[in-house]
């Protein structure tokens, strides 16, 4: 027999089989998501210096110019239509005004691609960021490639 969580009493699963089988999937439901908790790293190993270099999945093209920088009123345009990945928004709309944006900016000596790639990450935000952090190191080479990942 099981106990009841809310007054104490205990489910006879002869008598009542449907409450005793759904007693029994939320205690296993809670004893999965206690042991994740577990495996979870506590905050302090957060802040612990690491031999490990951070790294992007975006591989930034070379720029050859030496004057090539993004504009912080650019950034901000960018970041006002941020992505979060949203089952509300549309990643389609996303990218099509992500590059008309990007097309208003002309810079000596990178391409519209670099500048894309190299964006792309300030329009995202939340889950949509976190997502893009957790694709391999160094997998997105062109834009092409960033483009056919967020829309897949």
């Amino acid at each position: 027999m099981s106990r009841n969580c809310s007054t104490g009493n205990l489910i006879d699963p002869l008598v009542e089989p449907e409450r005793y089988a759904r007693a029994r999937l939320f205690i296993r439901k809670l004893k999965k998501a206690m042991a994740e908790d577990r495996k979870q790293r506590p905050l302090k190993e957060f802040s612990q210096p690491s031999n490990l270099e951070p790294s992007s999945s975006i591989v930034n093209p070379a720029i050859t110019t030496n004057n090539f920088e993004l504009k912080p009123s650019l950034l901000q345009l960018v970041q006002q239509n941020q992505f979060a990945g949203f089952a509300t928004e549309n990643p389609n709309q996303h990218l099509k005004v992500f590059i008309q944006l990007v097309d208003t900016l002309k810079a000596n000596g990178a391409t519209s691609e670099e500048i894309c790639l190299r964006l792309f990450p300030f329009s995202l935000r939340g889950k949509a960021h976190d997502w893009l952090d957790s694709l391999p190191s160094n997998s997105i080479t062109t834009w092409e490639d960033l483009r056919r990942v967020f829309l897949a």
